[in-house]
């Protein structure tokens, strides 16, 4: 089974920063660390209600097992643990997607 981390990103581009907002950031990269190749889409989710809630689902159903961000709030961490994704938590303000992506998949 392919590891595929969804990442929180505050544009549209590997040199962007991670958004430390979950259900609020603009973008999501979706990286496959198995084959090494990710795309970028644009959260469709960031103006609405429960907006974390629905980009869990909607990333679910891209096949993510794993998402990276700088928070979440308790009914998505609660969500997450009930589909068993994984969470991880980066505190690190101006990190680089790319950096990210490096970390995960030396």
């Amino acid at each position: 089974m392919d590891k595929i981390f969804a990442i929180s990103s505050t544009g549209k581009s590997e040199k962007s920063f991670m958004d430390l907002r979950f259900g609020k950031c603009e973008n999501v990269v979706i990286f496959n660390v198995t084959t090494n190749q990710y795309s970028i889409v644009e959260n469709p989710f960031k103006e609405s209600e429960n907006s974390g809630i629905q980009l869990v689902q909607f990333l679910k159903e891209q096949g993510i097992t794993g998402i990276i961000t700088g928070e979440v709030g308790p009914k998505v961490s609660a969500l997450l643990e009930t589909e068993k994704l994984q969470l991880i938590l980066l505190r690190e303000e101006k990190i680089k997607i790319e950096e990210i992506m490096d970390r995960i998949n030396p």
